[in-house]
């Protein structure tokens, strides 16, 4: 295991699992304590943080690597790259203008490192909306799909299909308004990929080989509708269930 000799860290609770023991410093002394968990609520001596002085090394190696698998780290997301005629940003939310018409919002900034993980909630999309990637170098005019660079984009659409090149062929589960839909992009992994999510379940198929650089975007279609992105944050650790019938589909290649 690396040397940790020299680090201070600092969690908050959210990143330890129910009833572990962990080392809490309390003056020049160290003292065990444990955690025990009711519902929404971590109760610790009244403490809200944990911290180790000196050496992370004295948390013990396997309390150790279970908080950094739980941790995640925040990824802001800076700016919806939106037109004025395409609607209006509201914090973290996107409300479509007062006409129908395509309005493909990209998200700042481009991920070229890491896991990130990107999730968004659609309301009052009347049954059209999508979410996806796309190659760094691809922008979206007013009104204009991201179908229209389909070699520089991978769509999830609420009917389930997951389109590139081909189009109407491959398909993961439907979604609606209201759940959770979220990718993950694991730019250290070889090759690179990209999964999607309903829920927290993950879908079968996901794609290999995406580009070096990417950006996150979601599209609407109506009038007044919206979408929230309730995460944007890069992930310490990414393990990939590969659920039953589970399909990697090659970017740049047209699908069967």
């Amino acid at each position: 295991m690396a040397d940790l000799q020299g680090w201070t860290a600092r969690w908050s609770f959210q990143y330890l699992r129910p009833s572990m023991t962990v080392l809490q410093q309390r003056g020049g002394s160290i003292e065990l304590s444990n955690i025990s968990t009711l519902p929404g609520k971590i109760l610790m001596d009244e403490l809200n943080e944990c911290n180790v002085d000196g050496s992370l090394v004295g948390l013990g190696q396997f309390i150790l690597l279970e908080i950094l698998y739980e941790m995640t780290i925040p990824q802001d997301a800076n700016q919806f790259l939106v037109k004025e005629s395409q609607g209006k940003q509201q914090g973290m939310k996107f409300i479509h203008s007062d006409e129908n018409n395509y309005s493909t919002i990209a998200i700042d900034p481009v991920v070229s490192e890491g896991i990130v993980r990107f999730e968004v909630v659609f309301e009052n999309s009347g049954d059209f909306s999508s979410l996806g990637i796309a190659d760094a170098s691809c922008s979206f005019a007013a009104g204009k799909g991201p179908w229209e660079d389909g070699k520089k984009t991978v769509r999830y659409y609420q009917s389930g299909y997951l389109d590139h090149i081909t189009e109407y062929i491959i398909r993961n589960r439907r979604y609606k308004d209201g759940q959770r839909i979220s990718a993950i992009v694991d730019m250290t992994s070889n090759p690179r990929k990209v999964v999607f999510y309903i829920d927290d379940i993950e879908q079968p198929n996901y794609v290999i080989g995406i580009p070096s650089e990417i950006r996150f975007w979601a599209l609407t279609y109506y009038r007044s509708s919206s979408f929230t992105v309730t995460k944007f944050e890069r992930l310490v650790q990414f393990t990939q269930q590969e659920v039953v019938g589970s399909k990697a589909l090659q970017w740049g290649k047209s699908w069967k």
